[in-house]
């Protein structure tokens, strides 16, 4: 349903291109008045869009150690942002802020963020022969992701003055993190104590990295657009830290990513 929604919308933007744009009250912000600058964003506007593509939490190889004891997974970290088959023009990711400080520059601003917190229940025992059932603990997790991305965008005129190419940068952070902790404690017919979880279990991943950006808006009516850019040059450094219990040594893994026009993403936005 989602996608057929996107799409209508899409759709009725796409219509609305031939539309003649009838705002008589309309003043411009410079001198001399030209039909140009009904379109063109200007010093101290503001856009926000909504950006449809491949998610944009990097959390890939976020694996939490088992209860101890066993082995500490290996699995490094990876930006599972970039992926060279898996894209969709119907997944929302985010937003996107511009605010135009001056009229050919803007600074960019998107992001957002993911939280949630179980408390952990004790288990309690049942009743030996008797109706009174036992009832299993509620291990206890955190989950957090936090994506932020800051950055600058130049924009350019062309023939078409509903038609703006840009080219900028972008300099985004990520940070994932799950912690678990299963609070059962068993006993068993020897009176012999085991005890699942001493703590809690981590694992966190902390990325940031730089990218070239390049795009297109088109104006489809005075202060609505819709736009596509790509990320012509990416680099980013993940490092993760898993912790498999109170005092044990951690296990830390790095990785780097570099992409080259692997990153693309579909805007519908407004001006302000």
């Amino acid at each position: 349903m989602k996608k057929y929604l996107i799409l209508c919308f899409i759709f009725v933007l796409a219509l609305s291109v031939n539309a003649q744009d009838k705002d008589s009250d309309h003043v411009c912000k410079e001198d001399p008045c030209s039909h140009a600058n009904i379109f063109a964003p200007q010093k101290g506007d503001f856009t926000a869009a909504m950006v449809f593509g491949r998610g944009a939490y990097l959390n890939g190889g976020l694996v939490v150690p088992n209860s101890y004891p066993s082995t500490v997974d290996g699995t490094s970290p990876y930006d599972n942002t970039v992926n060279a088959n898996s894209n969709s023009i119907t997944n929302m990711i985010g937003a996107e802020g511009r605010y135009y400080v001056g009229n050919k520059f803007a600074l960019t601003l998107s992001g957002g963020a993911i939280m949630r917190n179980t408390p952990a229940v004790l288990a309690i025992p049942g009743v030996p022969n008797s109706s009174v059932p036992a009832y299993a603990a509620v291990d206890s997790s955190e989950n957090i992701d936090v994506t932020a991305t800051i950055g600058g965008q130049w924009l350019f005129k062309t023939k078409n003055d509903r038609l703006f190419p840009y080219l900028g940068f972008a300099l985004p952070f990520d940070y994932a993190r799950q912690s678990l902790y299963d609070p059962t404690v068993t006993v068993d017919n020897l009176g012999n104590v085991t005890i699942t979880d001493l703590g809690a279990r981590h694992a966190d991943i902390t990325a940031f990295g730089v990218q070239a950006v390049a795009g297109v808006d088109y104006y489809v009516a005075k202060d609505v657009f819709f736009g596509f850019d790509i990320k012509p040059v990416s680099y980013t450094y993940a490092v993760s830290v898993k912790t498999p219990g109170p005092g044990l040594m951690n296990l830390e893994s790095e990785n780097n990513t570099v992409s080259f026009f692997a990153q693309f993403s579909f805007k519908l936005g407004f001006k302000f």
